[in-house]
């Protein structure tokens, strides 16, 4: 037997025993679909009222805002606030649920499948940078050398865009779900 393929089954096997360590009934695809939904209506209230922020500090010479009620900035940016804490659990929640997946092997089959991981990867660290920075921002405590408006508007996209990828790569297994063929 080559070394190669002695190698190929080592890993193979201990790829299996790390699946069968990892292993919980909560870590299936309906978990993953509820945490995703959860996830993708907090990103989108954050993202909207990020957006009613951002383009109220920048505005763009066609933008008119409504001045009343008077407290609607502190109410947006409230709402922005909490669903932004609110993200910290369903994030980590949502990687303990698909944790297992990062083992497989081998990681990719085809070059779709590469393209998936490599914006799951972009997700992840937007998602996990994105709220990390805004809650640092509560605190105006700022331990980065970029500016904080400009850097968190734009992961903001990435975040929205990677989101989107993610979300078209999985829709077969998120349609099987709803339809409930999979459990």
């Amino acid at each position: 037997m080559s070394r190669r393929l002695r190698l190929t089954r080592a890993v193979e096997e201990r790829s299996a025993w790390i699946q069968r360590q990892l292993d919980a009934p909560a870590r299936d695809t309906r978990s993953a679909v509820v945490l995703g939904r959860l996830l993708g209506l907090a990103f989108t209230i954050c993202f909207l009222t990020g957006l009613y922020s951002h383009f109220l500090q920048d505005p763009r010479p066609w933008m008119r805002f409504p001045t009343w009620p008077a407290n609607l900035y502190q109410l947006s940016q409230g709402i922005h606030i909490t669903t932004g804490i609110s993200l910290f659990p369903l994030i980590v929640a949502k990687l303990w649920t698909v944790y297992p997946r990062l083992f497989v092997w081998p990681p990719v089959h085809s070059v779709l499948e590469l393209l998936e991981r490599l914006s799951i990867a972009v997700l992840i660290g937007a998602a996990v940078v994105e709220p990390v920075t805004g809650l640092l921002n509560t605190f105006q405590w700022y331990p980065w050398r970029f500016p904080f408006r400009s850097t968190h508007y734009a992961l903001a996209w990435i975040v929205v865009g990677s989101t989107f990828v993610h979300v078209s790569a999985k829709l077969p297994e998120i349609v099987a779900h709803w339809r409930g063929g999979s459990r």
